[in-house]
């Protein structure tokens, strides 16, 4: 395979910014391994998206709404459909996102060629909707829409030649709620940017937690915070530092950064800091498919405390202690382990180890090792 479409139905596939940079790492990975990725987007021309906002409004949508619903689909569907088709001949296909789109109508218009084409996914909307804390935003979402969402990602993915998956948390919903035969679903992992922390920069012998998450009540950062004051009881020269989204802190022993941005040089820079001068990596979200957040710090020598309600625990191994959410004693527990130093370096090794395993190079080699099978069929 030399030529691939990676397909992602908004304006800049290769946007950092872009789910948390996963289709930029896809196509990073790609290249690595001697691809030629075509970006498949879809920027809708004005006049086309000033008529997808004018119809959406007849049918009560506006904002993000309207952006998500059957019209702004339809409309989505037709511009990939157009870009597929200039796109020339390709080896395979990476779609993503197929809850926004039809992909079965894309690929019957806009391939000449019979192709492997693979999805990739870190879940699916049918388990999101199951869980009071996937996403809040969710909950804005009439139930009308979901069925939508879940309904075409579903014929996405029985569209598709296989699906890929970060975690078989993911590879099991496909299975069981849209009936994709288990052969034909293949857990690949998830990959990241590692950090470039400098670990000779790093004391273990006094404990300073990481906490990084945007979504501050989605991520427990509240939970942290409070098993962080519980854990200097015992440490009182344990540190904090807080990344994210959120009213400031101004707590004893914790230094909080804000929101660090992803397009930002400087802040990318502190960050990559951060990793490096901290001991444990602390993030029990109230729920998370497979957080990047997990492989960067894993990358950068840390262990992690990590949670136990999406795919997340299945990331790191034994280099993660994982809790519930709602386990406060547990969560103190994990983080006085890894106060010790030595339960602590010994973690963060693991970690480390299975996150080099982890690289979008790594996973995307995966891919087209799978994409390689069906081509052959």
């Amino acid at each position: 395979m030399k030529r691939i479409g990676l397909l992602y139905p908004y304006p800049n596939p290769l946007s950092p910014q872009s789910w948390s940079g996963t289709p930029r790492g896809l196509a990073d990975g790609l290249i690595a391994n001697g691809i030629d990725v075509v970006p498949i987007g879809a920027r809708l021309p004005a006049g086309l998206r000033q008529a997808v906002a004018a119809l959406s409004r007849l049918d009560g949508r506006r904002g993000p709404l309207a952006n998500r619903g059957p019209i702004a689909a339809a409309a989505r569907t037709w511009e990939v459909t157009r870009r597929l088709r200039s796109a020339g001949a390709l080896d395979a296909l990476v779609a993503m996102d197929t809850e926004a789109y039809d992909l079965a109508s894309v690929l019957r218009r806009g391939l000449t060629t019979d192709i492997p084409v693979t999805t990739f996914d870190d879940g699916t909307f049918a388990l999101f909707r199951r869980h009071p804390d996937a996403d809040i935003s969710l909950a804005a979402i009439p139930a009308r829409d979901l069925d939508l969402w879940v309904r075409r990602q579903g014929a996405g993915c029985r569209a598709a030649s296989i699906c890929c998956v970060s975690t078989s948390w993911a590879g099991a919903s496909i299975v069981e709620d849209y009936a994709v035969p288990a052969d034909q679903v293949k857990v690949v992992g998830m990959g990241h940017r590692p950090r470039s922390a400098d670990s000779s920069v790093r004391d273990w012998s006094s404990p300073r937690f990481l906490f990084v998450g945007v979504e501050w009540d989605r991520k427990n950062g509240a939970a942290v915070l409070a098993a962080f004051h519980s854990v200097r009881q015992s440490y009182p020269d344990a540190t904090l530092d807080l990344v994210g989204e959120h009213e400031l802190v101004t707590d004893q022993g914790v230094t909080d950064h804000g929101l660090l941005r992803r397009d930002d040089p400087q802040a990318q820079r502190l960050l990559d800091s951060l990793f490096a001068k901290a001991t444990a990596f602390v993030l029990p979200s109230r729920f998370d498919p497979s957080p990047i957040a997990y492989l960067e710090a894993a990358s950068a020598g840390l262990p992690v405390v990590a949670t136990t309600e999406g795919g997340a625990g299945e990331l790191l191994g034994d280099g993660a202690i994982t809790v519930h959410p709602d386990d406060q004693e547990a969560l103190v527990a994990g983080m006085l382990r890894l106060a010790d130093p030595e339960q602590a370096q010994r973690l963060g090794a693991e970690a480390q180890r299975r996150a080099e395993q982890s690289s979008w190079t790594k996973v995307t080699e995966r891919i087209l090792e799978h994409l390689a099978r069906v081509s052959q069929c």
